[in-house]
Parts: C-alpha cells; sequence; structure tokens
C-alpha cells in the first residue's frame, strides 16, 4: 500500500519547519540581546525556580545589611559621644584630685568647680546627641531631647531631669535575629538604687568644693576624698556601656561580612543557572540562520515547483 505526499501536506511540513526555526532562531536572538539563557519561566521551570528562590536572597542580604549599616552607624556614634563623656569624667577626677592636694585653696576649689559645672554642661548636651534625627539616650523617646536642666542655682545646675524611657531600639538583622542599638540611660546617667548617676555625682562634687556648709579643712578633705570613688563609679558605668556598644557594633561588622559573602554567592549561583553562555550561543545562532535560510530556500522551491504543475 502507497501513500501519496499532496501539495498540502507538504505546505503543512514546510509551514511547521519555518515557525519551529523562526522559534528558535527567536529564542537566540533574545538570549543574545539579555544575555541570559532563562528569560521566562517556561524557558526552564526548575531553573527559573531557582533564580526566583537567589533572587529572595540576594533581597534579603541587601537588606540586613542595609539594617546592620544603620545600627553600627548609632552604635558607633553612641560610643563616640561615651568616649568623649568617659574623657571628661576623668578630667573631673584629675580636677577633684588637685582639689583634695592640701596647698588647694578656697579660690583654686571654686575654680574647680566652676569647671566642673562647664563639664556637667557639656554631658547634658552629650547625653541630648541625636543621630540622624534620632536622640540616642532618650529609649524610644526619640524625637525630642531626653534630658532637661530643671533648676540653675547661683553655683550651677542644681538638678537634670530625663524625659525619655528604658525602651529598646531594635533593628532586624537576621532570620529570627535583632539587635538593640541603644543603651538603657537610666543605667548610664539617672539614679538607681544607691547610685546617684552621672549627673548627680557631678553636682555634688561641685557642691562639695564650694563649701556652702563651710566645713572644716579636715573635713572636707575627707569628704572630697570619698568623693573619688563616686567618680569612679560613673566612670565605670560609662566604660561599661561603652564596652557593650562596642561589642554590639563588631559582632554586626562580622555578620555583615558574611552576608556580603553569602550575596556575592547567591549572586555568582544565579548568574550560573540564569546567564547565557555568549559565544555558545552566537555560534548556534549563527547555525541556526543558515537552516533558517536552507529552510526558507526549500520552501520556496517547493511553492515554485507547485506553481508550475498548477499552470500546467
Amino acid at each position: 500500500m502507497s501513500f501519496r505526499i499532496t501539495g498540502n501536506m507538504m505546505f503543512k511540513r514546510l509551514l511547521s519547519n519555518v515557525r519551529t526555526t523562526t522559534s528558535t532562531l527567536g529564542k537566540l536572538q533574545e538570549q543574545m540581546v539579555s544575555l541570559r539563557r532563562i528569560n521566562r519561566p517556561s524557558d526552564d521551570p526548575s531553573g527559573a525556580s531557582q533564580v526566583a528562590a537567589l533572587r529572595v536572597d540576594e533581597a534579603d542580604y541587601k537588606q540586613y545589611m542595609t539594617n546592620i549599616d544603620s545600627a553600627r552607624g548609632m552604635l558607633d556614634f553612641s560610643a563616640s559621644v561615651l568616649e568623649t563623656m568617659s574623657e571628661e569624667v576623668v578630667a573631673v577626677r584629675g580636677k577633684l584630685m588637685a582639689a583634695i592636694n592640701p596647698t588647694s585653696g578656697p579660690n583654686s576649689r571654686d575654680v574647680a568647680a566652676i569647671e566642673i559645672d562647664h563639664i556637667l554642661h557639656s554631658i547634658v548636651d552629650q547625653a541630648n546627641s541625636s543621630y540622624a534625627g534620632t536622640f540616642v539616650f532618650g529609649g524610644t523617646q526619640t524625637q525630642n531631647p531626653p534630658f532637661e536642666i530643671e533648676a540653675r542655682g547661683i553655683g550651677g545646675i542644681e538638678t537634670v531631669s530625663y524625659g525619655g524611657d528604658s525602651g529598646k531600639i531594635r533593628y532586624i538583622v537576621g532570620t529570627d535575629h535583632h539587635v538593640e542599638v541603644n543603651e538603657d540611660p537610666v543605667e548610664v546617667f539617672m539614679p538607681r538604687g544607691e547610685a546617684l548617676g552621672v549627673f548627680q555625682s557631678l553636682i555634688g562634687v561641685r557642691k562639695l568644693l564650694q563649701n556652702p556648709d563651710d566645713l572644716g579643712a579636715g573635713e572636707l578633705g575627707k569628704q572630697l576624698s570619698e568623693s573619688l570613688s563616686v567618680i569612679d563609679d560613673i566612670h565605670d558605668d560609662i566604660v561599661r556601656a561603652l564596652g557593650r556598644v562596642g561589642t554590639r557594633s563588631r559582632a554586626l561588622q562580622i555578620r555583615h561580612d558574611l552576608y556580603s559573602k553569602a550575596q556575592l554567592s547567591a549572586v555568582a549561583q544565579r548568574s550560573e543557572i540564569e546567564d547565557a553562555d555568549v559565544a555558545d550561543v552566537a555560534l548556534r545562532l549563527q547555525n541556526q540562520q543558515v537552516i533558517f535560510q536552507v529552510v526558507l530556500a526549500g520552501s520556496a522551491a517547493v511553492y515554485s515547483s507547485n506553481l508550475m504543475e498548477f499552470l500546467r
């Protein structure tokens, strides 16, 4: 039994060949222009799924690194402020040591009291420091200066009040992981338990130097000596806060470096899956163009032959 190949069958086959060749040529041209092997999910469903997952990972790493940069900025700024405060408390201790010296008279102590009051003003200003519009020592009350000089006497500052809270500001820096970027101001500056805090301790030392109770030289010297331990305590509070801030900042830097490497790895994996091999695509495109020309030439010959037969 024999089958006759009709002209209609030949036309359909030729049309199919042209469509297939054109589609392949179009895909190769698209890959050459986009430099991607996968331009839509249908090109490689499995690969497209992996690429989508890797893009999500890249976006997450980028956001975490952005959050870490913001968190470290606030932590490093806080550390700078605390370091300056530490230096000023050390300066207060030096002035107190000089005042304890038996050769120090009332005038020298009055000068030291004035200098300590100036330092106290400076520390209040620093405690009201802001970073990127956020007051760093206000807890979660970040829009207004948290510390206020409530009362001033003839001798200087009498009372410093706190209008913030002990709330924590947290940044998300990983899956189910966050970091606190602010210190509890009450633990550093304000009275708590037997501790007087930075401000009241400095006010007390300044008043003692002014000697409003007219203490004798022996008793005044004794109380000034005892005040050294108070200054040491508030300095320790500041140094401990500085250590906590520095530790968190260093930990974040390590995490940032890890995320940076992970992001680069995700980009490399995605590129391996998604990107086209330009040299291979160029060669295939050249071959496909030759095939396309052959198909067109063959199609033209068949159409011409059938047309001649029809005309006869």
